[in-house]
Parts: structure tokens; C-alpha cells; sequence
């Protein structure tokens, strides 16, 4: 009997044998401590300083921008392949993941126009992160 030979190609991150939601959750993991220790440093920046709480959103946005990029590169760059997918997951969770969060520090959640523009930035940004990370390889 002969043995049957399998030709299909295995994902780069399949043949480094590396686990791709541990990838993941790693990359959420360093997305949320980049996200906190940068919220800390602007809370203190606020604190010491004569700034207004006025660039605060404008702040939020862009620390929640650096997070995902990073958290992105890093993922892409580990699993070697379809980075734009990885990004734009990674992006998008994160963004969903801080509706409860926020909630639970006491804002409202609602579901408008500023809502769907930070979820769909969070996923081009992911997009981008993610490609420059496999290409970072």
C-alpha cells in the first residue's frame, strides 16, 4: 500500500510551530498594558502640569492608535502571514473590548457616529500595524 503524501503548504507561523491565538492574546495583553501605562503618564502629565482636560479625547485617540500599532506589528511580525487579517482582528476587539471597560468607570455607551468612527480606526489602524509587521520579517 502506498503511502499517501500530502503537498499542501503550511502557513509560516504553522511550520515555526507557533500558536496563533496565543500570538493573539499576547498582542491584546501588550495592547491594554501600552494602553494603561500611557494613560497613567498622561494622567499624571495633567496632574503636574497647568493642561486643560480639554485635549483629553484627542489624547485617548491617539494612545489608543500607538497601542494598536504596536500590538499589531508585533503580531504580524510573529505569525509571518496575512497580517492585514491579524491587525484589523486585533484592532477591532480592542476597540470592542473597551465599551465594558469604559462602562464600568462610569461612562455611557452609545451607539453612534464617534462610536463607529473609533471601531473602524481601530481596524484600519490594526490593518496598517499589521502589515508592516509581516514585512518588518
Amino acid at each position: 500500500m502506498r503511502k499517501m503524501i500530502n503537498y499542501a503548504k503550511k502557513a509560516p507561523a504553522e511550520e515555526k510551530g507557533i500558536n496563533i491565538y496565543g500570538v493573539f492574546l499576547k498582542s491584546l495583553g501588550i495592547c491594554f498594558t501600552i494602553s494603561f501605562a500611557l494613560i497613567v503618564l498622561y494622567a499624571l502629565i495633567l496632574s503636574f502640569t497647568s493642561m486643560s482636560d480639554s485635549s483629553m479625547n484627542m489624547s485617548i485617540q491617539i494612545i489608543m492608535i500607538v497601542s494598536i500599532t504596536i500590538s499589531s506589528i508585533y503580531g504580524g511580525k510573529k505569525i509571518s502571514r496575512k497580517g492585514w487579517l491579524f491587525g484589523i482582528a486585533l484592532g477591532l476587539l480592542f476597540t470592542l473590548l473597551l465599551v465594558p471597560l469604559s462602562v464600568g468607570f462610569g461612562q455611557n455607551f452609545s451607539l453612534d457616529k464617534y462610536f463607529m468612527a473609533k471601531t473602524l480606526m481601530g481596524g484600519a489602524v490594526g490593518l496598517i500595524g499589521g502589515i508592516i509587521g509581516v514585512n518588518l520579517n
